[in-house]
């Protein structure tokens, strides 16, 4: 009797101690609930910053794709609307260019027959700017009369003379920048570095218009007669202008008076300017891009960089692909400094092109 109640009480003792030692420690119930929460919330905000990266990636690539694919289907319409409102603000233009002339005509030729001016006539320095962002300044002279106008031949320069500030004569020779119709004034467009004197004691420099101030008075009378034609096809169907730098000013001029707006032999004018600067193209390219939209099928343009005093002009791809070869009927003008006349000629006698049919507007 007294085992078996020592046993029980042995069996109590060993429920008592496993009751007094718990398998779990004791927990605080709000540090599990906080820990609970803030485990939810983070969750949470994790998956909703994930599905809002994935809408937002998913708005991006169809914009991106919608928007390339209505470019796709709207650029040439685009292109081509905006090409057909610049060729019928072309014909506008061209019209508007007609009666423009028209009305210049009746303008008093300037007269340089008089004894006592030796042939000379006078004009005044009436501005000066420099031509986008080019290297070319442009120089205004006003003639003596609101009237007058340089009755000049196609590729003929006007002659400009001046006591400069080293009481030497300077002179020099230019193309018109502005249309020879012109009334009144007249421009043309000279290197901002051109600074080439003659030796020391000479009788006659280059002239440097920058020493000169506004309203300072000039000798002038037409100059060289630079444009002549010798070749023997006839007639001629095509025009070929290879031209640098300053040489785009006679050109200009020449390109819209050879363009007519009716029928004529002439079938194609294309013109292959240019520069070893960019900028220098702002001198004629928005005058080029006017004229190519008023005969677009008739004008035909190329602007390309290249550095012609250190390069030859045929190791550019570009030049050579827009210099067609020659065919009877074609005049080429060549528009520029001598090296570069020099070194046009040069590459188009290896291409096949006779002397004769080359003529030159070399512009130093």
């Amino acid at each position: 009797m007294a085992s078996t109640s020592q046993s029980q009480m042995s069996s109590m003792a060993d429920l008592a101690v496993r009751l007094d030692s718990p398998i779990l420690p004791p927990t605080d119930r709000s540090s599990e609930l906080c820990k609970f929460a803030v485990s939810g919330l983070v969750s949470q905000v994790f998956r909703t910053a994930l599905i809002t990266l994935v809408i937002a990636l998913a708005i991006a690539l169809v914009t991106k794709f919608t928007s390339s694919f209505i470019n796709r289907l709207t650029e040439p319409l685009m292109q081509s609307l905006s090409h057909g409102y610049r060729v019928s603000r072309g014909r506008l233009l061209r019209i508007f260019d007609e009666r423009h002339n028209i009305k210049n005509i009746g303008g008093t030729p300037m007269e340089f027959n008089d004894e006592e001016m030796d042939g000379w006539g006078v004009c005044t320095l009436s501005s000066r700017e420099t031509v986008g962002r080019s290297q070319f300044v442009k120089y205004g002279f006003d003639l003596p009369r609101k009237d007058s106008t340089l009755e000049l031949l196609s590729g003929q320069q006007v002659t400009l003379c001046y006591l400069n500030q080293r009481d030497n004569v300077a002179k020099g020779d230019y193309y018109l920048y502005s249309p020879p119709t012109s009334k009144g004034s007249f421009s043309i467009i000279v290197p901002k570095d051109k600074r080439t004197y003659a030796a020391t004691g000479a009788a006659e420099e280059s002239p440097d218009f920058a020493e000169l101030s506004i309203g300072d008075e000039l000798a002038l009378q037409p100059g060289p007669e630079t444009f002549q034609y010798d070749g023997q096809y006839f007639p001629i169907t095509d025009m070929l202008h290879i031209v640098a730098g300053e040489g785009i000013a006679p050109v200009i001029n020449q390109v819209k008076s050879v363009l007519p707006s009716g029928s004529s032999s002439l079938k194609l004018v294309t013109v292959v300017w240019m520069n070893e600067s960019e900028k220098d193209f702002d001198v004629g390219q928005s005058t080029l891009e006017d004229d190519y939209y008023k005969y677009f099928k008739k004008l035909a343009v190329s602007c390309i960089v290249e550095d012609y005093e250190k390069n030859e002009l045929w190791d550019n791809d570009e030049i050579v692909a827009n210099i067609p070869p020659f065919n009877p009927g074609t005049m080429v003008v060549i528009s520029g400094p001598r090296l570069f006349v020099s070194k046009a000629k040069n590459s188009l006698r290896e291409m096949g092109y006779p002397d004769e049919c080359i003529c030159n507007f070399s512009t130093d």
